[in-house]
């Protein structure tokens, strides 16, 4: 009888014991399945964001030396329309003019956010201001008369410029090796020919 009082006493010792490392192990085991998604989670999403910036920024680096400047051109040039359309805004008093000026305006303004954002994808800074030449022209067409500031913007702003940049624009078109950049300058082209068309004096 005493052995097996002292049998059953050591099969449940043995069976408590097996059930305490089990129900251990269960857990080690829920512990791990509930913090493996997050931590594969984290890095997954940690590597991904990673990779993205990696190649937008890589991107960004194999823009040419030449197509940089031409994008830095570009900017240069939808700046001194805007800031001299502005300028034309105060000064004149022809309401073709006036109309002419606030086009310019609306157009190199969505032209310079496009070419900013494409300069942003490439890892390209552009100009924020007119460059010194164009800085000279604004202060001293802002001396000029009426009818003098009128004939003076029509003529660089209206023909001058344009004409510059329909010339950038083909070269963009013909020279530039980012595939972007080219398609961006087809899409300007048509609009900037008809500002030249628009500002060139009727016959």
């Amino acid at each position: 009888m005493n052995a097996l009082t002292s049998g059953i006493k050591v099969t449940a010792v043995i069976g408590l014991a097996l059930s305490m490392t089990v129900s251990s192990a269960e857990a080690q085991s829920s512990a791990a399945s509930s913090s493996s998604p997050a931590a594969s989670s984290a890095t997954g999403s940690g590597g991904m964001g990673s990779a993205a910036k990696s190649s937008i920024s890589a991107s960004g680096k194999t823009v040419s030396a030449s197509d940089k400047r031409m994008m830095m051109e570009l900017a240069q040039a939808n700046i001194a329309e805007i800031e001299t359309a502005k300028l034309a805004e105060k000064q004149t008093k022809n309401p073709d003019v006036l109309a002419f000026a606030k086009k310019m305006i609306e157009d190199h303004t969505q032209a310079s956010n496009e070419l900013t954002q494409l300069a942003q994808t490439k890892g390209v800074d552009l100009p924020q201001k007119p460059d010194s030449k164009h800085e000279a022209l604004a202060r001293k067409m802002a001396k000029l008369s009426d009818q003098q500031f009128d004939k003076q913007y029509m003529a660089n702003a209206g023909v001058s410029d344009h004409r510059a940049t329909i010339s950038l624009l083909k070269r963009i078109q013909t020279k530039a090796s980012d595939q972007d950049l080219k398609a961006l300058a087809g899409k300007l082209l048509p609009t900037v020919e008809e500002h030249l068309t628009m500002a060139q004096p009727k016959k």
